[in-house]
């Protein structure tokens, strides 16, 4: 009795089904992104080949260069997609505190995640994204503003200043105690909530 025959556009077992270039490019900066906090701009394409697990034939064939490969690791890191989706999943019927808690926890990740980011790359790749495709002239996290104005307004009564100058207060603040340049000390996110929620003075004033 023979054996049936195996069509040949049938995958055979154990073979991974083949990229398409967008994942092959997402998969590539995946693998970069670790290496260039590491190494910084000095990073080969070598590494991330090999932390891949592909050729580094296969870098150069879904990237022009080095260049082009670090300024998709740039846009994939500066992409607020992955906050706002966080943002989004904040109850708004939640009490202010822990809201607020959220919000900031949020938003101060991004910005620590972007500013080391780029530390690592240095002012010469800062300069040019800068410069690029991927600068915006609006305000630091100015892409929060709605999601998180539709988080405050259930507590606009509770809140001393107009939602759109909280939420100015909240961005000023979580921008400037990510820089490391700016402080003496890490300031932790939940501190910084407690802050924005009550102000400087003690309880009693």
């Amino acid at each position: 009795m023979t054996a049936p025959s195996t069509s040949a556009a049938t995958p055979r077992p154990g073979r991974a089904r083949p990229m398409a270039p967008d994942e092959r490019r997402a998969m590539i900066v995946d693998a970069a992104i670790p290496l260039i906090l590491e190494h910084g701009a000095e990073v080969t394409t070598r590494q991330i080949a090999d932390a891949a697990g592909i050729a580094e034939g296969t870098v150069f064939r879904a990237f022009a260069d080095k260049t082009e490969l670090i300024d998709a690791a740039i846009a994939r890191v500066m992409d607020p997609a992955a906050a706002l989706e966080a943002l989004s999943c904040i109850d708004p019927a939640d009490p202010l505190p822990v809201k607020l808690d959220l919000i900031v926890a949020i938003l101060h990740d991004r910005v620590s995640r972007a500013v080391a980011f780029m530390g690592a790359l240095g002012p010469r790749d800062h300069a040019r994204h800068r410069a690029g495709d991927h600068a915006r002239h609006r305000p630091m996290l100015g892409e929060a503003t709605e999601v998180v104005g539709a988080l405050l307004e259930p507590d606009r009564d509770r809140i001393r200043v107009p939602i759109d100058t909280a939420i100015d207060f909240i961005r000023v603040l979580v921008f400037g105690t990510s820089m490391p340049f700016l402080r003496d000390a890490d300031i932790d996110p939940a501190s910084l909530s407690d802050f924005i929620l009550r102000g400087i003075a003690a309880e009693s004033e």
